[in-house]
């Protein structure tokens, strides 16, 4: 329940941000896209596994710098193409959040730059292996702190194309995290590693 809660509120927040500054420079929009996604920690390499993402978004523009801030429902995991017959290791595991990022922007031309950080409610997981399918949302943090680095190319004023690569800054599986600036491979725990590409629309330009 506290997962909806934080949910409801985000959308609460969203709502009163967009209705009390429509007035005002901000240009609303949505995003729609997908991720390829692994698990660092989970032994399963790869970006083999896909999940959809789609949201709106806040953005203010100053000069060539601009403030965004999205509301995104994204799926994230792994999956496993070397050994299937091993049920030892999942074959697939997925992970649905609610994600509220905040990125700064610099634009050049049709080009800009993307840099931020998010915090995300995880809604639900489960595993999928040779024996069926079996929720593991308990196993998992319910909050995921990520940091988010990407690129944007504007087809027209009021559409744009965008790719970025986001990854979590603190362990999801409630693991004894190690250090934050040292290789992924040797941090214990669960880290998600995402590579994101979409379109994004502005309903006033």
């Amino acid at each position: 329940m506290d997962s909806f809660r934080r949910i409801g509120m985000g959308i609460f927040l969203m709502f009163l941000v967009v209705s009390g500054l429509k007035a005002q420079d901000f240009r609303l929009g949505w995003q729609l896209g997908g991720s390829l996604t692994q698990v660092d920690g989970d032994n399963l390499s790869g970006y083999n596994k896909f999940g959809p993402h789609v949201g709106l978004f806040v953005e203010r523009s100053i000069g060539k710098l601009s403030l965004r801030p999205e509301f995104l429902f994204t799926v994230k995991g792994a999956k496993n193409y070397v050994n299937p017959d091993n049920i030892q290791n999942p074959l697939k595991s997925a992970f649905y959040y609610a994600e509220v990022p905040l990125f700064l922007n610099y634009r050049q031309k049709k080009w800009q730059a993307e840099l931020g950080g998010s915090f995300g409610v995880l809604i639900w997981a489960y595993n999928r292996d040779n024996t069926g399918r079996y929720t593991t949302t308990a196993s998992y943090n319910r909050l995921e702190w990520a940091g988010h680095l990407g690129a944007s190319y504007f087809v027209r004023t009021d559409l744009g194309v965008y790719v970025r690569y986001s990854y979590s800054l603190d362990c999801v599986d409630g693991g004894n995290c190690g250090k934050l600036f040292t290789s992924p491979k040797l941090r214990p725990g669960y880290f998600h590693n995402v590579v994101s590409f979409g379109l994004r629309g502005y309903f006033n330009t």
